[in-house]
């Protein structure tokens, strides 16, 4: 999906209750929530979220986003982006010390 919508892509506005209930995973991959703007997020229509849906926001700090914080008030898991950030540079630090790159 795309917040500006491109042909054949789904726009926020295209998103309804049957949309959101038959995608459980959703995740914020923009930077709406961030500093400086941290009370920023996604326009989609929460109030068709429930205890079926993970939020998965890859923003790490703040921890808890305003993405993730209105997931929860509908029942949403959530999770944010950290796990991600740690197993990336497990991942990069594994390739600098293989020898891979000599």
């Amino acid at each position: 999906m795309s917040r500006k919508g491109r042909q054949g892509c789904i726009t926020y506005n295209d998103l309804d209750e049957k949309t959101i209930q038959n995608n459980t995973l959703i995740i914020n991959t923009t930077p709406l929530g961030m500093y400086p703007d941290a009370g920023s997020l996604p326009d989609i229509p929460y109030r068709y979220l429930s205890k079926q849906h993970l939020l998965y926001d890859l923003i790490y700090n703040p921890s808890v986003t305003s993405f993730l914080s209105e997931g929860e008030k509908h029942g949403a898991a959530v999770m944010n982006g950290l796990q991600m950030l740690k197993n990336q540079a497990e991942e990069s630090w594994k390739i600098w010390n293989s020898g891979i790159l000599e």
